[in-house]
């Protein structure tokens, strides 16, 4: 297994961040989503939830082969624009 943060392998870190997908996929909705609608509330709904299925899909990759770092790093980016755009939607657009 390849290693990777804190000398625990990828696929570890990928189990663990499609838990959290998942937690925040039932659990983890905020109140502002109640009364969003359109674009907002699909943002203030799936975003964050979207955010860790991405780092999941980064730390797969990262887990099954050191040659998929370069895409598992447009992932990662991908999952941080994603959580940026979640945060605007909670804390600037209202």
């Amino acid at each position: 297994m390849i290693k990777g943060f804190l000398n625990l392998p990828w696929l570890v870190w990928a189990g663990l961040a499609l838990a959290i997908g998942i937690a925040y996929s039932f659990f983890g909705i905020p109140k502002s989503a109640e009364t969003a609608i359109g674009f907002r509330f699909f943002i203030l709904r799936w975003a964050h939830a979207l955010t860790w299925f991405l780092l999941t899909i980064n730390f797969a990759l990262r887990g099954i082969s050191p040659n998929l770092n370069g895409i598992a790093n447009i992932v990662a980016a991908a999952g941080g624009v994603m959580y940026l755009l979640f945060m605007m939607m909670a804390f600037l657009v209202k």
